[in-house]
């Protein structure tokens, strides 16, 4: 099987994962035309886009720029794999001096997998100093679709947007 059909079947089980049985009736309208979008998402821009987009997930990172002792410190790989990020969901934000958030995060990892990812991170003067702690809630879809809420049409928002915005790059004209 080749990356672009198993990409079409990972979407296919994420979106049949977000409980479509407990649709209000008035939502059915705008999920359709979501729906109508998904049919239309270039599947090869949305493929390379997220390989662009991929990056090794730490469990703990510290980056910090603004200082003169400042380093960048990275734990161990919480993924075997690259992984892109196409989906999270601020529980809990509280701003002092420091900015802290509780962040759920839906991962899709290199090959074709899933999962949800509860994030803690610090904000020291917007980016001076930052962490982020990670842990793996989740990696089954049903158990995905019980732990976090998935909201269907911002998750087909965001993979549309994805795939966009790698297929806006015009090709090149030359001049003689």
């Amino acid at each position: 099987m080749n990356k672009k059909t198993e990409l079409v079947y990972a979407i296919n089980a994420l979106f049949a994962a977000c409980n479509p049985h407990d649709i209000d009736p008035e939502e059915i309208p705008q999920r359709l035309e979501t729906m109508h979008n998904l049919e239309e998402l270039d599947f090869d821009n949305l493929l390379q886009a997220l390989r662009f987009n991929a990056e090794t997930v730490y469990a703990y990172s510290a980056e910090g720029s603004d200082f003169d002792s400042g380093c960048n410190y990275y734990g161990k790989e919480l993924f075997p794999c690259r992984a892109t990020r196409i989906y999270s969901f601020c529980v809990m934000e509280e701003m002092d001096i420091v900015l802290l958030n509780r962040v759920l995060e839906l991962w899709l990892l290199d090959d074709f997998s899933f999962a949800l990812v509860a994030s803690t991170e610090t904000d020291y003067e917007e980016g001076a100093y930052c962490t982020a702690y990670r842990v793996i809630r989740a990696t089954d879809l049903d158990e995905i679709a019980q732990e976090m809420e998935l909201v269907f049409d911002d998750i087909a928002d965001n993979l549309i947007e994805l795939a966009d915005s790698y297929g806006e790059v015009g090709m090149p004209t030359y001049e003689l």
